[in-house]
C-alpha cells in the first residue's frame, strides 16, 4: 500500500456544518484507511494545531463566520500556514474545495499537484438564484448575484491550477465545461458517499419519534438543508396544505440554519397558508443526533431548485426512506424516478403534494421505494466505495508530475 501525504482546505470540517466539511471528514478517514497521512486545514473559532493521531494533523486557522467573507480571510490564513510547514509536511496532494476556497490559499509551487473537487459553481449557483425575488435572498447571496465576477475570478483561478478536477455529478462536470471551459481529459466524475453504517432505517420508528418529542402518532415529513433561497423551501411551504388538508396529523420537520431573518421569512409565508402549526423549525441540527432525525421521518421531501448531488438526500436513501424531491442538476444521476424515489420540477408545488399524498396512500410502493433506495446506496455510494476512485485520480495526478 502507498503511503501518500494529502491536505485538504476547506471551510468547514468539524464539527460538520455542511456538505463541504461531511466531504472532507468521512474522504480523510477512508483515506488514511487506505495508508493516506492527512492534513487539514480548516476555519474556527481559535488558532490550534492538533496531532489527532499518528496520521491526521488539523490546523485549526481562527476566522470569522461570516459567509463567502469566511472563504476569503481562511484563504489568507491557509496560505500563511501552508508556506509554514512547506519543507516539514511533504505533500503530494494538495485538496481544496470549490467554490469556497479562492486561488491564493494555495502558495505556488506547495506540494506535488493539486486535486480540487467542485460541488458547485459560483455562475451556476447565480443562474440558479437569480430569478427569485430578491427580498427572499439572504446577505450572502445577494453578494453572490452582485459580485459574481469577483468570486469567479479566484474560483477558475483554482482550477486551472489543478492537475484533476473531481466534480461530484455529470451535471458539474456540464457547468465547468459549459461556464469554464474545462477541458475534459482534466475532469473525473466521482459521486459523494455516505456511511451507511451512520444512516440506517429505523428499528423502532414510532420509538424515535418519542424519543425526539415528536407525537408518535402523526406522520413526519422532513426536510434537511441550509434555508437558503435555492433549497426551495417556500415551494414545500405551498405543497403544505393539500397534504394537511388530507391527513390533519401531518408535521413538516425543517431541519438547518440560516441567517438572522430567513426562518422568519419562511414562517410568515406558511402563516399566510394556514400551515404555520404544522411546520417544526429545528434549527441546526448536531451532526451526532442527525440520523435519528431521519428515521423519525415517515418521507424525505427536498424543493430544492439548484444543487449538484446533495448529501441530505443520499443520507435520507441510506436511511431507507422514500424520497420525494426535484429533477435538478445530479440528483436524478441517483434517484430513478418511481424505483428508488419520485422526482417532481422545481418550483411546482402541485406535484410536490401530489407526491408526498402518493406515498401516504400507497404504503406498499413507498416501502419497496425505500428498500430499493438504502441498495442504491449500499452498493454505488458508500465511502469505502468512493475513496478508491479518489485514489485514482490522485494517482493520475501524480503520474503527471
Amino acid at each position: 500500500m502507498t503511503s501518500r501525504n494529502i491536505c485538504f482546505i476547506s471551510p468547514e470540517y468539524w464539527p460538520l456544518a455542511g456538505g463541504t466539511g461531511a466531504y472532507i471528514y468521512y474522504l480523510s478517514n477512508e483515506l488514511m484507511k487506505n495508508g493516506y497521512n492527512t492534513n487539514i486545514v480548516t476555519g474556527s473559532n481559535q488558532n490550534l494545531d492538533v496531532q489527532v493521531n499518528r496520521q491526521l494533523k488539523v490546523y485549526f486557522q481562527k476566522i470569522p463566520k461570516i459567509p463567502v467573507i469566511k472563504s476569503f480571510m481562511l484563504a489568507e490564513a491557509s496560505y500563511r500556514k501552508l508556506n509554514s510547514i512547506r519543507n516539514t509536511a511533504n505533500i503530494d496532494i494538495t485538496h481544496p474545495q470549490l467554490p469556497l476556497t479562492p486561488s491564493f490559499a494555495v502558495p505556488p509551487r506547495f506540494g506535488k499537484t493539486i486535486v480540487c473537487t467542485v460541488h458547485s459553481t459560483w455562475k451556476g449557483e447565480a443562474e440558479a438564484i437569480g430569478g427569485e425575488p430578491y427580498s427572499r435572498l439572504n446577505a450572502n447571496e445577494k453578494f453572490l448575484v452582485s459580485f459574481n465576477w469577483f468570486l469567479r475570478f479566484f474560483e477558475v483561478g483554482m482550477i486551472k491550477r489543478a492537475s484533476r478536477v473531481i466534480a461530484v455529478s455529470d451535471f458539474t462536470r456540464q457547468e465547468l465545461r459549459k461556464y469554464y471551459n474545462i477541458p475534459e481529459n482534466r475532469i473525473r466524475v466521482i459521486h459523494n458517499g455516505v456511511n451507511t453504517h451512520k444512516f440506517q432505517p429505523a428499528k423502532d420508528k414510532q420509538k424515535i419519534k418519542a424519543e425526539l418529542g415528536l407525537n408518535p402518532d402523526d406522520i413526519t415529513i422532513l426536510s434537511v438543508g441550509r434555508l437558503y433561497a435555492r433549497k426551495g423551501l417556500f415551494t414545500l411551504i405551498e405543497a403544505m396544505p393539500s397534504v394537511v388538508k388530507r391527513f390533519k396529523n401531518a408535521k413538516f420537520v425543517i431541519s438547518g440554519k440560516g441567517q438572522s431573518d430567513e426562518m422568519a421569512k419562511l414562517n410568515t409565508h406558511a402563516e399566510r397558508l394556514g400551515v404555520k402549526d404544522n411546520i417544526i423549525f429545528t434549527g441546526y441540527y448536531p451532526d451526532k443526533k442527525l440520523p435519528k432525525l431521519y428515521q423519525a421521518a415517515d418521507v424525505f421531501a427536498f424543493s430544492t431548485f439548484y444543487e449538484h448531488h446533495p448529501f441530505a438526500v443520499l443520507e435520507a436513501l441510506a436511511t431507507g426512506l422514500p424520497v420525494v424531491t426535484t429533477t435538478v442538476g445530479g440528483i436524478a444521476e441517483t434517484i430513478k424516478t418511481g424505483k428508488n424515489g419520485l422526482l417532481v420540477n422545481p418550483f411546482n408545488s402541485k406535484q410536490f403534494s401530489d407526491a408526498i399524498l402518493y406515498l401516504f396512500e400507497h404504503q406498499t410502493e413507498a416501502a419497496e421505494m425505500g428498500i430499493k433506495a438504502r441498495k442504491t446506496i449500499v452498493e454505488q455510494y458508500d465511502w469505502s466505495i468512493v475513496v478508491k476512485e479518489a485514489m485514482r485520480v490522485y494517482e493520475e495526478a501524480l503520474h503527471d508530475v
